[in-house]
């Protein structure tokens, strides 16, 4: 091709003609364009195609990261589950009985394990996914509208767990002043209440009543540290105010997290696998 146009250039200045000279400048003007514009098609193309492996390598591993979540939260239910069921016997314990019938051990054992371990978010590439701008150059906006809402969801309930934590803290504190937790056996008490498995975790916890340690507590018959009313109705009405909004985390928030951690995972694996 370029030799085509050499040999015409050569012709024209031979012959002195202007205009076809002209027709051949014009002709290498837009070969040199359409050359620079092809290259700069396969170069974008190609740099596409590397953003595009890269989006897909951080969702597959968000699809991951989620699925790991949703693991993590199912204990965390649990727990949740224990300090309900506890707030709520302790409050149907206490309203049937005077202060004469209150048994320490009962109280020990209904404020214990209080409290849930905090979440353990797998956060690593949805911070790369945001870092990088990728998010911005995912087609699919239902996708990304999940994703943003899923991690919204996410510090929400950081932000709900140091709440109740707070809450939990202050039941401590009453708890501790009306409770005797000096039983010779605390430390096998203890390694059964808050060393015991996550599967299941209410109904194993409700089976400590049956142990024998639970028992001894029960014959050693140690004496409340009060023996006014009002410190215990104070004890049970912190214990329901820490339970206040735990219905909303099990039965509300929680399983919304599950469904949108769900509903990414099958977009992902449908538009990236």
């Amino acid at each position: 091709m370029l030799r085509f146009f050499r040999h015409i250039r050569r012709d024209a200045l031979t012959n002195h003609r202007i205009v076809r000279y002209s027709w051949y400048a014009l002709g290498e003007i837009l070969l040199v364009v359409v050359g620079i514009l092809i290259a700069l098609q396969i170069n974008n193309w190609n740099e596409e195609q590397i953003e595009q492996r890269q989006i897909r390598g951080y969702l597959l591993k968000l699809a991951a990261d989620l699925k790991r979540d949703v693991e993590m939260v199912d204990p965390v239910a649990q727990q949740i589950r224990r300090v309900i069921h506890h707030s709520d016997e302790l409050a149907d314990y206490v309203r049937e009985r005077s202060i004469e019938e209150i048994e320490n051990a009962e109280l020990f054992f209904l404020t214990s394990g209080m409290g849930y371990r905090p979440y353990s978010w797998n956060r690593a590439a949805l911070e790369q996914l945001k870092s990088s701008g990728a998010m911005r150059q995912i087609a699919n906006d239902q996708l990304t509208d999940r994703i943003s809402a899923y991690d919204a969801l996410t510090h929400h309930l950081d932000q709900d767990h140091e709440n109740d934590q707070r809450k939990i803290e202050e039941v401590e504190l009453v708890a501790n002043r009306v409770i005797d937790r000096n039983y010779p056996e605390r430390a096998a008490i203890n390694a059964w209440l808050y060393q015991i498995g996550d599967e299941d975790l209410l109904n194993r916890t409700r089976a400590f009543r049956d142990t024998v340690l639970f028992e001894n507590m029960k014959q050693q018959d140690l004496p409340l540290l009060t023996d006014d009313g009002e410190a215990i109705r104070l004890l049970v009405n912190q214990m329901l105010n820490a339970r206040a909004d735990l219905d909303s985390r099990v039965d509300l928030e929680l399983p919304r997290l599950r469904g949108w951690a769900d509903e990414i995972i099958a977009l992902i694996e449908a538009d990236f696998r």
